[in-house]
């Protein structure tokens, strides 16, 4: 099977289930997605930066990045400062009891802490986006600017890689090209564009402008930086969970870096101008 014709089935099981929670009034319908994209994200995390770890102390990660995710969703900014404080806490304390191998305390718990920012922190704003006015549409965008992103990149890249081959960042991405970037460009552009036409009309070609290049950029950048983890830690994927994307984290690196962009400019500029 080819890696586009695994890309194409997966998205056929993965984006109706997807629509069916974007689109139902609830929205811990979005909550509960975010929090399985969550547990599954940060046990690549664990798996990739801690393989030596206990599989106990893999575990008491995802756990506490759950409840951090849950606190994001339900509880008030005090609680985040003080859940925040309790979890670097409990990490520390965690490592005290069951320290393992001394000279690989600092690393690990570093490692921990990291991730429960870099997954748990940053796709919660996925489920916040949910909760604003007509919340499902502005996951619906944010989820197609980044997927038609990484369409226009894989498509410009294949098809007019050859003729145009500068290389957008190679020490950290190889075979990503600086056209493949542009081609992603255009295709957040379509996406935000569709928006403004069909589900989110308030939207003006100004907002389509100011949403798309910042969160495109930081799309791509979040591409980039899930690479440069992966490169230092020796794996090609996160994980082998999507066939033909990789893991989880394969799936949702652009993601992380764009959805709290977008939702900051829905919150608190679109709203604010409505």
């Amino acid at each position: 099977m080819g890696n586009l014709t695994a890309r194409l089935l997966t998205a056929a099981a993965v984006v109706p289930l997807l629509l069916a929670a974007i689109f139902w009034s609830n929205p811990l319908g979005v909550f509960a997605v975010v929090t399985v994209s969550t547990g599954l994200g940060l046990r690549e995390w664990v798996n990739m930066t801690m393989p030596s770890a206990p599989v106990t102390e893999r575990g008491f990660g995802v756990l506490l990045g759950l409840v951090l995710t849950t606190q994001l969703y339900f509880c008030t900014a005090d609680g985040l400062g003080l859940t925040l404080a309790g979890i670097t806490i409990a990490c520390s304390i965690y490592m005290l009891l069951r320290y393992g191998a001394i000279e690989t305390v600092a690393m690990r718990l570093a490692a921990l802490l990291a991730g429960l920012l870099y997954v748990s922190v940053l796709l919660a704003f996925v489920a916040l986006m949910k909760k604003l006015p007509d919340g499902g549409c502005w996951v619906l965008l944010t989820l197609t600017l980044v997927w038609f992103s990484d369409t226009g990149a894989y498509f410009a890249g294949r098809f007019l890689g050859p003729s145009f081959p500068r290389k957008l960042y190679e020490a950290m991405s190889p075979k990503k090209t600086l056209v493949g970037a542009f081609g992603g460009l255009g295709g957040s552009f379509v996406a935000t564009i569709l928006a403004k036409l069909f589900y989110l009309k308030g939207l003006t070609w100004l907002d389509v402008v100011a949403l798309t290049i910042p969160s495109n950029v930081l799309g791509q950048v979040g591409d980039l930086c899930e690479s440069m983890i992966k490169r230092s830690v020796g794996v090609k994927d996160s994980g082998a969970l999507l066939p033909g994307h990789g893991g989880m984290l394969d799936r949702i690196d652009a993601l992380l870096f764009a959805a709290p962009f977008i939702y900051a400019y829905g919150r608190y500029i679109y709203l604010q101008w409505a």
